[in-house]
């Protein structure tokens, strides 16, 4: 782990220090920042603080200006204590996600397979360093051998300690009444059991704001390790939730807010940017008994009780699944075979132009001329008549004509 810099003095580069013996070609992570800000604490503006004054242009500063007006996730936790004492604060989520890029995913042991800015100080940690950093393993846990097979996320090419689409396909089949796609829910898993820890898991380590109903890889892969008793590594899941694509607009949230207060407390950020003149985010809630109603994990008898085992689905290349996987909308189907896919239509190019030649520009140039002499006789027969009207409205008021028109100019028509 590395980290240097302090919210004092004139510099604007912040160049995090070596975590161990690295490289001499190896380039380290530089942030700049286009000035020191107002003072922290003196400003009511988010966007003011030191922490936030990324150079424009630059890739923490795309990332800011995505997220700024993005307000923070409403934590529900069954520690309530745990949560409460660490809280959550705008200034330190919003450095954080402005500059978290998971760059080795499933990576172990490289030197800054996450790498992050808190405090203005750049932190560039191998994965078991953020593990304990999080607070989620001790020292002698990541030192142990068995901690490199921990399994560390979903990817989408095969590699060691990970898992692919497939497996996570063929566990839902285990646990759901409805196949794998891009639109699972919860409400599908038969289990009530399992419908609550993935509850819990869209609460804490991934994070949804309102749609915790729904079913994502990473709170699939989640619940697969717990389901089938395969230890998984915390720390790495974490950090894909934190790398997650953040959209921008009023309904979006912040995910991550008392991990980011754990991480700056062990980090010692708040010795140079105390707690009391940040923003501070949403209080954390308790789960409340609808939500799990309304998530089909008990039901709304009184008094309440758990809901029943739903019916296993039907063998997977049977008539009867293959009605069921036509029951999702045609844009969330997964194919289940390659020959499934729709097949591609292409829009049919239009005619290419003539060949410019001399002969094709007199033609051009004659057709112009023959549409302008058509529009100025157009315009001469609508002047007539508008003169023709005129005269007759003239008429039955008994008014004389202009002199211009004079009866020796009569017959002629102004061209």
């Amino acid at each position: 782990m590395s980290g240097e810099g302090s919210s004092s003095g004139t510099k604007r580069k912040r160049r995090g220090t070596r975590a161990q013996e690295q490289p001499a070609d190896m380039l380290l992570r530089v942030v700049e920042y286009r000035d020191d800000g107002t003072p922290h604490g003196q400003s009511t503006r988010l966007w003011d603080s030191p922490l936030l004054r990324f150079k424009i242009g630059l890739a923490e500063y795309m990332k800011f200006d995505i997220i700024k007006d993005v307000n923070l996730l409403e934590f529900r936790r069954i520690d309530w204590e745990l949560v409460e004492r660490l809280g959550q604060y705008f200034e330190l989520a919003l450095e954080f996600h402005s500059t978290f890029p998971y760059i080795h995913y499933g990576g172990f042991d490289e030197l800054d397979v996450v790498s992050f800015v808190l405090g203005k100080r750049i932190f560039n940690m191998t994965l078991r360093q953020f593990a304990v950093q999080a607070g989620f393993y001790t020292k002698q846990e990541v030192e142990d051998p068995g901690f490199v097979g921990l399994l560390r996320g979903e990817v989408k090419k095969r590699q060691d300690h990970c898992v692919v689409k497939e497996d996570l396909a063929r566990f839902l089949r285990t646990i759901a009444i409805s196949p794998f796609s891009n639109n699972m829910v919860a409400s599908d898993i038969r289990d009530p059991l399992y419908r609550f820890v993935h509850k819990i898991l869209a609460a804490t380590l991934i994070g949804r704001p309102d749609g915790d109903n729904k079913v994502n890889r990473h709170c699939l892969f989640c619940l697969m390790c717990m389901v089938e008793n395969r230890p998984v590594n915390l720390a790495s899941v974490l950090a894909w939730s934190f790398v997650r694509p953040k959209k921008g607009g009023k309904e979006a949230r912040l995910f991550g807010g008392p991990y980011i207060t754990r991480l700056a407390e062990r980090l010692g950020v708040f010795a140079d940017y105390p707690t009391e003149r940040m923003h501070t985010g949403l209080a954390p809630s308790l789960m409340e008994l609808s939500s799990f109603q309304q998530a089909r994990i008990i039901t709304y008898d009184e008094p309440p009780v758990w809901s029943e085992v739903l019916p296993a689905p039907p063998p997977p290349d049977s008539d009867a699944a293959e009605a069921t996987h036509t029951t999702i909308p045609q844009r969330y189907q997964v194919p289940l075979q390659r020959h499934q896919l729709p097949a591609r239509e292409y829009p049919v190019r239009p005619p290419r132009p003539e060949l410019l030649t001399l002969e094709g520009v007199y033609d051009r140039v004659d057709r112009l001329f023959e549409f302008v002499e058509q529009v100025r006789q157009e315009n001469i027969a609508g002047r007539q008549e508008m003169r023709d009207s005129m005269r007759v409205i003239m008429d039955h008021l008994r008014i004389q004509p202009p002199p211009s028109w004079q009866p020796q100019q009569e017959g002629q028509v102004e061209e």
